[in-house]
């Protein structure tokens, strides 16, 4: 029988946890890396402000304190009166590096270019889910993350050798040039600061909840919701805020040892910063905070196996019951990688029942 080289591997290291204590959020944020200060004092710059059906749609911008401003949109209902529930919604990544907002967020008739109208289709029902969570009464704000939409690098920016490799540097390669990137270069380059992809986006990502919690339209607690890898963000955040009021993640939760070994090369590195297998699985994340959480399964996604979203499942359950059964709550659908309306509609109206 032939041997398969990374089974036996794996094998070889006893892959998986190495200790029975339980994962802690000190020992996530030191898993997570070196990442810049959070900045005292953040200046949010407010420009357009623009009607879209029967939503408000202004665009901000901030900076993190290192690399181009943030872009931002800030969503509130047209006719509405003081502050609001607020929500911070993060977009999906889908190898698409050059938008980020845009994809959850509409501003106009007409935004996303053709060519990337399919994550619309093919991942949110072929709307705006952001414009959506905005009509039921709250303030939303989605933001750029690192490395996407104004946050991003340009052609210019990607190595030689990885041009070399995909054999062109044409604009219209810099989307699958820019994954190259990611993967064979940036993370080498984070390693050497002792940082990681998933630090770097929590960064971001918590530097716009500052900007949230300070934004004259948003009154209390924070609630945080995202795709696959906003999912993902979204479990984080979970864990190093425990001031969120509730988060909800879709197609964004497995055990890691599912993902061995052919659904470890559909994930981008910030699904595996290092050394965080050796302290606790996956879903172990999503148990570090009390904040209420809904985590929405895709049960026929194609980036995951059944068996590994069912024992994640399993897990959170346990955990759950035997603290506060009513912090979890786990649902599956049957659909591949994606929001469908009916899943947004379920994760909104659960939103809405903890403001």
């Amino acid at each position: 029988m032939e041997v398969n080289a990374l089974e036996s591997l794996a094998s070889a290291l006893t892959f998986g946890k190495k200790g029975s204590a339980p994962l802690t959020r000190e020992r996530l944020v030191a898993v997570l890396g070196a990442v810049p200060a959070i900045p005292e004092n953040i200046v949010v710059n407010r420009g357009q402000v623009s009607e879209f059906d029967g939503i408000t749609v202004t665009s901000l911008s901030w900076n993190v304190g290192w690399g181009a401003p943030t872009q931002a949109f800030l969503l509130t209902p047209s006719q509405a009166e003081g502050p609001l529930p607020g929500a911070l919604y993060l977009h999906s990544h889908d190898d698409l590096k050059e938008f980020g907002k845009e994809k959850v967020a509409q501003r106009g008739a007409q935004q996303l270019p053709e060519r990337a109208q399919w994550v619309r289709r093919d991942h949110y029902g072929n709307r705006a889910p952001a414009n959506e969570l905005a009509k039921r009464g709250f303030a939303v704000l989605v933001h750029d993350c690192f490395p996407w939409g104004s946050r991003g690098f340009g052609l210019e920016e990607i190595p030689p050798r990885i041009k070399e490799i995909h054999g062109s540097a044409r604009p219209e390669d810099f989307e699958n040039l820019s994954v190259m990137f990611e993967s064979l270069s940036l993370n080498k380059y984070l390693s050497l600061f002792g940082a990681t992809m998933a630090g770097i986006l929590n960064h971001d990502d918590r530097v716009a909840l500052e900007v949230a919690k300070q934004l004259p339209e948003i009154a209390g607690p924070i609630s945080v919701i995202g795709l696959s890898g906003g999912g993902c963000r979204a479990l984080v955040l979970h864990a190093t805020n425990p001031e969120l009021r509730a988060v909800v993640s879709t197609g964004a939760m497995a055990t890691y040892g599912s993902m061995l070994h052919e659904h470890i090369a559909p994930h981008s590195w910030m699904f595996f910063p290092f050394n965080l297998a050796s302290a606790g699985e996956w879903p172990e994340v999503a148990m570090i905070s009390k904040t209420p959480l809904f985590v929405q399964y895709c049960g026929e996604d194609q980036l995951f196996t059944k068996e590994g979203m069912a024992d994640a499942h399993n897990m959170l359950s346990t955990h759950y019951a035997s603290v506060n059964q009513g912090l979890y709550k786990g649902e599956f659908y049957p659909v591949q990688h994606s929001f469908t309306v009916a899943m947004q509609k379920q994760a909104f109206d659960w939103i809405e029942s903890h403001v």
